[in-house]
């Protein structure tokens, strides 16, 4: 990629082209790249996450209410960032940090207290320099390891 930073935007998920630059973007990093079956990778929960988009190189999404209970301890003030990709050729370019922050921003903006998410083992680095604590044990998700990791946000 060149210069400049692709500017991060939230997509509507009944946004049918915003929505195929999502699917291309995580089919190549998660099925391509790191093997994960292709009806793990896309679900039912895409229809009502919070989508952001860094045009043509990175994306993430946001679990929020029941989607999110699943998975967040059942605190309901918590959204679930996930489905975060970043395109290999345009990786330490600061788009997933950007992308991350879009994803916080929306979570704020929806009234929440922080984001829970399950980082890849290898990611918890990257994760912990935005904020997050990661806990609990180790485990296994599409054959990868993963840990859990939060992050609240500070009220004064």
């Amino acid at each position: 990629m060149s210069g400049g930073a692709a500017p991060v935007r939230v997509v509507a998920a009944d946004d049918p082209d915003a929505m195929a630059a999502v699917h291309a973007i995580r089919h190549e990093v998660f099925v391509v790249e790191q093997d994960v079956p292709a009806d793990l990778e896309w679900d039912g929960k895409d229809a009502r996450a919070v989508h952001v988009l860094a045009d043509g190189v990175g994306t993430g999404r946001l679990l929020l209410g029941e989607d999110a209970a699943g998975k967040n301890g059942g605190d309901p003030g918590l959204a679930v960032l996930g489905r975060l990709a970043v395109l290999r050729s345009a990786r330490g370019g600061g788009h997933g940090a950007r992308l991350v922050r879009a994803l916080e921003d929306e979570a704020r903006r929806l009234g929440l207290d922080g984001v829970y998410l399950e980082a890849q083992v290898h990611a918890i680095p990257f994760y912990e320099k935005l904020g997050y604590a990661a806990y609990g044990p180790e485990f296994q998700d599409a054959g990868i390891p993963h840990r859990a990791m939060k992050r609240t946000f500070v009220t004064i």
